[in-house]
């Protein structure tokens, strides 16, 4: 009677357990994109770790100094109520300026005309510095939340709505054309040919309005509130609380870097399925 071999004789080692399993193939991807990911961060707190310890930690604190800091900051129930009322005004101006920014320009773009009109003004208002302008939104709104809001959604909407313009613009029209030729419904035209076609335009759109948007809703911040991160960031530096202003600007990265690795990462996703 012929002995059958052992299970993973004559093998490379560490090949056992896998080989011939699809079931790893999803575990190395994922290994793979978290490395991708802290590689940077890692090297960057290195890098910060290495330079603090050959300067004064007094000018240029470390990390665990920007730490230290930071967690007293988060002790005190102002800083708390500071991101509380961050979040909920980023959150506010990104939806508002994602929802706006894609209907402005699929009715833009669903006409060559409006499109060649409205596309070189949006692109040489969007050069200006808008901090130029805040003085002028102050005027008009006052000091107070809605200004950051305003602010803010001025920053993100234009990009996404010529993002969502220039995609609907860009429609296979021989498509359009079948479904006319079909006598297809509105709504079918709708959920089968233009939404799958404008997907991943409306998350890219996405991922980048939430970056502007954190940009706009900071500023504003920094320049007139009684409250939130840029108000808080504004303090320490009056303060000269150097551990402090580098533990909250870490802190604000890393605000807005996960939501944007998710949105990255829904990104790739609905492109994958489209």
């Amino acid at each position: 009677m012929k002995k059958m071999p052992f299970a993973g004789v004559g093998k490379e080692p560490g090949t056992v357990a896998c080989a011939g399993s699809a079931a790893c193939a999803p575990l190395a991807r994922v290994v793979d994109e978290t490395i991708v990911v802290l590689a940077l961060p890692a090297v960057v707190l290195l890098i910060w770790a290495v330079i603090a310890a050959l300067v004064d930690n007094v000018v240029f604190p470390g990390p665990l100094e920007a730490i230290r800091g930071l967690i007293l900051d988060l002790g005190r129930e102002a800083y708390r109520e500071s991101i509380l009322t961050t979040v909920r005004l980023l959150l506010l101006s990104w939806i508002i300026s994602v929802v706006a920014g894609a209907l402005i320009g699929f009715g833009l773009g669903l006409s060559a005309f409006w499109s060649r009109v409205f596309a070189a003004p949006m692109f040489a208002c969007y050069c200006v510095p808008l901090v130029t302008l805040y003085p002028v939104f102050i005027l008009f709104l006052g000091i107070g939340e809605q200004v950051r809001v305003v602010f803010a959604i001025a920053h993100a909407l234009p990009p996404m709505a010529l993002l969502v313009m220039g995609a609907t613009a860009g429609i296979d029209r021989n498509l359009l054309r079948l479904a006319d030729a079909l006598t297809l419904p509105w709504h079918t035209k709708l959920t089968k040919i233009i939404i799958p076609a404008l997907i991943p335009t409306l998350a890219s759109g996405a991922r980048i309005a939430l970056g502007l948007t954190m940009i706009g809703l900071i500023l504003a911040g920094m320049v007139s509130a009684a409250s939130g991160l840029g108000h808080e960031l504004v303090s320490n530096i009056a303060n000269a609380r150097v551990a402090r202003i580098t533990g909250q600007i870490m802190f604000i990265v890393i605000l807005a870097v996960v939501p944007g690795l998710f949105l990255r990462w829904l990104e790739r996703r609905v492109s994958r399925y489209r």
